[in-house]
């Protein structure tokens, strides 16, 4: 599931996609089948199942229940140590990619895309050194270690030449000069800014100015003409990975090899061990460097490729799909989405979201077992990839489709972490997206105990689908201590729960088996945000995937701050409260600056036209 900002989170989750034109094969439509035949007694078999022959397509459905051992053998596989965390673009998200592929052709899947099951598109990951060169941060006689970070300039062949100067946190105040700029603002132009990770133990500090890229953006407001992230207890390298984001100086992470040296550069003297508490002792915010550091960052993003994997399976000629997805990704080794942070361990996602790919495989091996008759509408399954990046996966396959291809989706139904069953129950989000969810839920329950959330947005690949206008539901077995962490492992999978939450899910595509003409689109009317932490809400959804000088929405909330003040899907907020927007990271420090309650400008892009309005922020509700 993808994370949600915090103190931690270090890396915008958009990148860039290179669109390859592939389309989920949808059939023409035919004439519904005829479903109203009467359940008999007999039972036919199909594979090493028993389906009830002319049982209605709910309770058809009901009869074929997931096998446990299906579920077992996909989730051991995915959650693995040998898939190293499942990382976007890398060998191991390769061969995830072609355990799915080859299980959907084993169930008897056909291909769901023009060009096979895979569905490839490209993304960004991180930035390296261009070839034959190499980075520098040195002072004097101090060559500094560090690592890069992927929101850093490429300084090309002319390195910065200019003294350091510390500046505590680096968090910006609500006006220039203020904040951990105070008093020391107006000396910082010229120099290559000195700031301190996270920030201190303040419950009202907002998350959104702890970020890296804000203390950045703030540096370089203030006239720094480069940036270094100092994380004095850190072993590891800064997590290098995400969108490689250029905001405009040169940028490097010093750790715990590099602080005895850093902190002499300053005038700190030597220090016995690299411990913040030490580290500090003796610096002040305003330090500055007897000589003159040189700073180069020669680097180019590094772009990989991965893919979502796609199956289908024909149904009786309705022309309408259902969509069931899940992603396969997860964080690799870490990395700013990490809720470990400075542990390097293979973080395994067997809850997030190994179950999810388990389950779905399992509905899907089912589903095929069942005769064609007894299943009027098309099945697409779908392992989306690049979900931890910013849903990109689903987002590039939803951008794929025409018009007419997404309308012909009846519904999307998406399990991400669906292996933790307990007492509380199963969740189900987007209840609210047709006025016949709550219906569709109660009947296909069972034992079920289930608690629903009208909201069609989230965290998860169901979002894309929302976005477009489908109704969307998001099974998920709740929260855990595990999540983001390399202790999200196999040995804390409910497996029979897992089986149940699929034995739902498959009663409710029984029930949407038997709406022919489908059923309505709800947009969820909803002003309380799903986050808390900060300190004002402007309720605006934004598309992650856009390549655009701004940040793009793709969607607004009903009745929030945005809507009121007339933004739109698919608008480019470029300027916010007086701050040039050009992406992610100028939007989120533009959180640190807003007051609730206080109006400020926004200027944005509508299609080609330059738009000026007036938005006032909120208070977040706490739920």
């Amino acid at each position: 599931m993808l994370s949600r900002p915090r103190r931690v989170l270090r890396t915008a989750p958009f990148l860039q996609l290179a669109l390859a034109g592939l389309v989920l094969s949808l059939p023409s439509c035919r004439p519904p089948a005829d479903d109203t035949g009467v359940p008999t007694v007999q039972a036919v078999p199909a594979g090493n199942y028993a389906v009830a022959a002319s049982a209605p397509p709910s309770q058809a459905f009901a009869t074929v229940p997931l096998r446990e051992q299906t579920v077992r053998r996909h989730l051991m596989f995915l959650a693995d140590d040998a898939q190293e965390g499942r990382a976007p673009g890398s060998p191991a998200d390769h061969r995830v990619q072609e355990h799915i592929r080859e299980a959907m052709m084993e169930f008897g899947l056909e291909p769901g895309t023009p060009d096979g099951f895979r569905q490839t598109f490209q993304i960004t990951n991180g930035v390296r050194p261009r070839a034959k060169k190499r980075t520098q941060l040195v002072v004097g006689k101090f060559q500094i270690p560090h690592s890069l970070v992927p929101f850093a300039h490429d300084t090309g062949n002319k390195p910065v030449r200019a003294k350091l100067m510390f500046v505590g946190y680096g968090i910006p105040g609500e006006g220039k000069n203020s904040g951990d700029y105070a008093d020391i603002g107006p000396s910082v132009a010229g120099k290559i800014v000195v700031a301190l990770d996270g920030g201190p133990d303040d419950p009202h500090l907002d998350p959104s100015s702890t970020r890296p890229q804000t203390k950045l953006i703030a540096a370089r407001d203030h006239g720094a003409v480069g940036f270094i992230l100092w994380e004095p207890d850190s072993k590891h390298p800064f997590p290098n990975r995400g969108t490689a984001s250029d905001l405009e100086i040169p940028a490097l992470s010093v750790g715990r090899a590099g602080s005895e040296s850093l902190r002499a550069a300053l005038g700190g003297g030597a220090i016995r061990k690299a411990a913040a508490t030490q580290a500090l002792q003796g610096l002040e915010r305003g330090a500055v460097s007897r000589g003159r550091a040189r700073m180069a960052t020669p680097i180019e993003p590094v772009r990989l490729e991965t893919a979502n994997i796609v199956g289908r399976l024909q149904g009786g000629g309705s022309g309408k799909t259902i969509v069931v997805g899940a992603h396969m990704d997860h964080l690799g080794l870490g990395g700013a989405s990490s809720l470990a942070p400075g542990e390097q361990a293979i973080h395994n996602g067997a809850d997030d979201n190994a179950s999810g790919v388990a389950v779905m495989l399992a509905l899907a091996e089912a589903a095929v077992a069942l005769p064609q008759s007894e299943r009027p509408h098309n099945l697409v399954f779908v392992a989306f990839g690049a979900e931890e990046m910013g849903l990109l996966g689903s987002k590039y396959m939803v951008k794929q489709l025409s018009p007419e291809q997404r309308r012909s989706i009846l519904a999307m139904i998406n399990f991400d972490m669906v292996g933790r069953l307990g007492d509380d129950g199963l969740v189900i989000s987007g209840s609210g997206t047709s006025s016949s969810w709550p219906d569709i839920i109660e009947h296909a329950r069972g034992d079920m105990l289930i608690k629903t959330s009208e909201d069609g947005f989230g965290a998860s690949d169901q979002t894309s689908f929302y976005e477009i206008d489908r109704p969307v539901l998001h099974l998920f077995s709740g929260t855990h201590g595990d999540y983001h962490r390399p202790s999200d492992d196999i040995d804390k999978i409910n497996f029979p729960g897992a089986v149940a939450i699929g034995d739902v899910a498959a009663r409710i595509i029984g029930e949407l088996m038997q709406r022919g003409a489908g059923i309505d689109f709800v947009k969820v009317k909803r002003t309380t945000p799903k986050r808390g932490g900060f300190r004002v809400s402007l309720g605006t959804v934004p598309d992650y995937a856009a390549d655009v000088d701004g940040l793009r929405l793709s969607g607004v909330r009903p009745q929030s701050p945005a809507d009121l003040a007339g933004l739109q899907k698919g608008d480019i907020i470029q300027n916010l409260g007086g701050r040039e927007i050009h992406g992610m990271d100028d939007y989120m420090a533009a959180f640190a600056t807003m007051k609730p309650g206080v109006e400020i400008p926004v200027q944005i892009d509508r299609g080609g036209s330059k738009v000026t309005l007036k938005i006032t922020p909120a208070a977040p509700k706490r739920r």
